[in-house]
């Protein structure tokens, strides 16, 4: 009876299980000294996944930049020695001026800008010696170059931390980089496709502005043939009449792949015609949340206008100065679709913001008023 009941007490030791626990116990031992390393390790191998993607993206942009400017090179140079020049010009950079007495700086970064796009004009005549410096197969050429330079510098930029973090053995760089990538893909897929619209001459979606100013025009003149004035760089105006106002339309000059100087034309215009303008009218390309529709409609007031602030600081300071108030009608996109080829919902989007314009004119001007409609924009594509 009592050696039933001490086989009763005992209990079965399965060998399985105890093999279970052991590795358990050492998973978490060596989660305690090596996950850093296992959690570097995996984000190393994701960048470096990424990085062949970039690294692929990067060398087809340089293939189109070479076929593109082989057919305007020297005949005897050879596409080895253009892809040398190109690539010694693809880490170009324009250093912004000192920032820490801001007074004053807008004439500075101006100056840099106009310095670096004469540069740009003088690489592309080097690279592209039978172009016409005034085509606008050569202004092409500058935005094909420019999107090229955007994927080659977030290669190098990855590339750059891949390396930083493997050296430093910072768990911590990798892990940031790896938990970017795929927005950093995205960027640099949108530069990628937009090499390709560029090298195509097609209109892209940040072309909706100049598209819309040249279509208000003809709705409202009710011809093609409305005289177009170069009153800055690369940018025109046009003068119409709508239900008694005088509207000037501004707008790059196009179809070369250009944004212009549409600071500088408004600012020339308010001086040139003071208070009689009554009201300015902006129509851009603006960058659209995830869940928005794409080619929808904002409305707001203030200088529609991106870039890196100096055109819009012209408009701001000419408008202030005459209380000149300023509506803006944005067309809601991503980045993808503002500087790859123009999409169906952006060109359908033109229509309304037209009728927007005329609107906004009738509801918001006296007749006999002067009103300044300017679309902003890259006009590759987009003629007059």
């Amino acid at each position: 009876m009592l050696i039933q009941l001490m086989q009763l007490g005992q209990t079965q030791t399965d060998p399985l299980g105890i093999i279970f626990n052991l590795l358990w116990f050492a998973m978490i031992f060596a989660s305690m000294f090596y996950g850093t390393k296992l959690q570097a390790w995996r984000s190393a191998k994701e960048i470096e996944t990424g990085l062949e993607k970039l690294k692929k993206w990067n060398d087809e942009c340089k293939q189109i930049l070479v076929s593109n400017f082989k057919k305007f090179s020297d005949k005897n140079e050879t596409e080895k020695d253009l892809m040398l020049k190109i690539e010694n010009f693809l880490t170009f950079i324009a250093i912004t001026p000192v920032d820490l007495d801001p007074f004053g700086i807008i004439p500075k970064i101006d100056h840099i800008i106009n310095v670096r796009d004469d540069r740009f004009k003088e690489e592309i005549a080097i690279l592209a010696p039978r172009s016409d410096p005034e085509s606008h197969e050569t202004q092409n050429l500058e935005n094909v170059l420019e999107a090229a330079m955007a994927v080659d510098y977030v290669y190098r930029l990855v590339k750059h931390f891949l390396i930083l973090g493997k050296k430093s053995k910072s768990y911590i760089i990798l892990m940031q980089i790896s938990m970017q990538m795929t927005m950093i893909l995205a960027m640099a897929k949108s530069y990628y496709h937009a090499t390709k619209a560029f090298a195509e001459g097609s209109p892209i979606g940040d072309a909706l502005g100049p598209l819309v100013a040249g279509s208000f025009v003809r709705d409202v003149a009710n011809a093609d043939d409305i005289e177009a004035k170069e009153i800055a760089k690369d940018t025109i105006v046009q003068e119409v009449m709508f239900e008694d106002r005088t509207v000037y339309v501004v707008r790059a000059k196009g179809p070369g792949g250009t944004v212009g100087k549409p600071g500088t034309a408004i600012k020339q215009l308010v001086e040139e015609h003071g208070v009689s303008i009554s009201r300015i009218i902006m129509i851009d390309a603006g960058l659209k949340f995830s869940g928005d529709k794409t080619g929808s409609i904002a409305i707001g007031v203030g200088a529609a206008i991106g870039g890196i602030g100096v055109e819009k600081f012209y408009i701001e300071e000419s408008s202030s100065k005459k209380a000149i108030p300023i509506d803006a009608l944005i067309c809601r996109q991503s980045l993808e679709n503002a500087i790859t080829t123009m999409s169906r919902p952006i060109t359908k989007s033109v229509h309304p913001i037209v009728e927007k314009i005329k609107m906004g004119i009738r509801k918001r001007t006296e007749k006999g008023a002067k009103v300044i409609v300017a679309g902003i924009g890259n006009t590759i594509g987009i003629g007059v």
